[in-house]
């Protein structure tokens, strides 16, 4: 890796097109279409005020006047995080592998003019998948999961910490995490890959400065997800055991975490998300509404077709899921088609749909702004929106 200093990165507006566009039912509206002049697979890096601050490709990312390359390496992946109320961008990397040799997956947090803050270099064997990389909102810490050896630890510390006592390593299984605050993750592991198993998950607490600590099992044989809200409610996905053969049933838990009593639902959730004591949760048929206090969902809405479940976020007053209908391989690269946003009020529970692109793109990029606005990155193209 190196870097070089140049006074553009490469980024340019080529033409902002104001449209007029009415929003459906006064929830979603397209301010701005705008053509990028940007090399191709590039993705976008966003200010939380709006300001485009940078790209990155699979070998080079561009930030302020800073633009690092990575010849021996491959980008992942790069998200922002606020870290004491300053905005960082977390790069993931690996070194191109070595057949049989251990393979190393780095961690560099830079700030938003490009400059290093911190490094974390991780060596994985050769025949293990890559941990999954967790930034903890509002503080400086990252959890680094490990699913295979049911093992997490935190970039700046030399501990692991592992979830059970005896566990096989199997690629197998999932470990999930969900930050609550700065200092605290919630963790759901799997003690065994074994589909007959029906109380197979557990739940810990881990407060950042001390070891994990088992809070329940779970009747999952399968680990999806996990979602915390802060008023003291978890959501866990998954599937169960039927007791024949391999054949597992969808089933989302909604737990409560002061008396551990929980109700389950018959749907295993592409998308999950909290919002104001409500679980929003979507798959390909359906979009659902759930709240502890009640025993049915507040809102179940049927697709009417099959959707895939891209990004569930909030804007102005309403939730919004971000969809594309069709998927396909052109020119070697997945592409996504026929992207949309649906949108549920959160008060009324009115919902909405916009067709956004009927197209099929290579990049399809939520990009969260503060103030009711938020941007999709489609290819080569910038789509402004605002929300009320």
């Amino acid at each position: 890796m190196y870097k070089t200093h140049t006074h553009a990165w490469g980024l340019s507006i080529v033409l902002a097109i104001a449209l007029e566009v009415t929003s459906l039912s006064g929830q979603v509206s397209l301010q701005n279409r705008t053509p990028l002049d940007i090399q191709e697979g590039a993705q976008l890096l966003i200010s939380r005020s709006g300001d485009i601050v940078g790209y990155w490709t699979d070998h080079e990312i561009s930030l302020g006047l800073t633009t690092l390359k990575y010849e021996n390496e491959r980008l992942l992946k790069v998200f922002t995080i606020t870290s004491y109320g300053i905005q960082q961008f977390v790069i993931i990397t690996a070194k191109q592998p070595v057949q049989f040799s251990s393979q190393v997956l780095a961690i560099t947090v830079l700030t938003g003019e490009g400059k290093d803050v911190y490094s974390w270099l991780i060596d994985v064997p050769w025949d293990y998948a890559f941990p999954s990389v967790i930034p903890v909102k509002g503080g400086d810490r990252i959890v680094i999961a490990d699913p295979q050896s049911q093992k997490v630890s935190l970039t700046g510390k030399n501990i692991n910490y592992s979830l059970f006592q005896e566990t096989d390593w199997s690629h197998e299984k999932v470990l999930a995490a969900a930050p609550s605050s700065p200092t605290h993750v919630y963790l759901a592991g799997m003690k065994s890959a074994a589909l007959d198993e029906s109380d197979n998950v557990v739940l810990f607490s881990w407060n950042l400065d001390e070891s994990p600590v088992e809070i329940t099992e779970l009747p999952l044989s399968i680990l999806r997800d996990i979602s915390i809200t802060t008023d003291g409610f978890a959501a866990v996905s998954g599937t169960v055991t039927t007791g024949q053969e391999y054949y597992q049933k969808p089933r989302l838990i909604l737990l409560s975490l002061k008396d551990l009593i929980f109700k389950s639902y018959e749907i295993l959730p592409k998308e999950m998300m909290w919002v104001d004591e409500k679980l929003f949760a979507a798959d390909s048929r359906r979009l659902i509404v759930l709240q502890p206090s009640s025993d049915k969902p507040v809102m179940e809405y049927q697709f009417p077709s099959r959707v895939i479940p891209l990004e569930l976020f909030t804007a102005g007053s309403s939730f919004h899921l971000m969809y594309a209908k069709d998927s396909r391989y052109i020119e070697g690269k997945l592409s996504l088609g026929n992207i949309g946003i649906y949108s549920v009020d959160l008060q009324t529970l009115v919902h909405a749909e916009i067709s956004v692109s009927q197209d099929y793109h290579k990049i399809v990029k939520f990009l969260p702004v503060e103030d009711g606005k938020f941007f999709l990155q489609l290819d080569r193209e910038l789509l402004e929106f605002s929300a009320e």
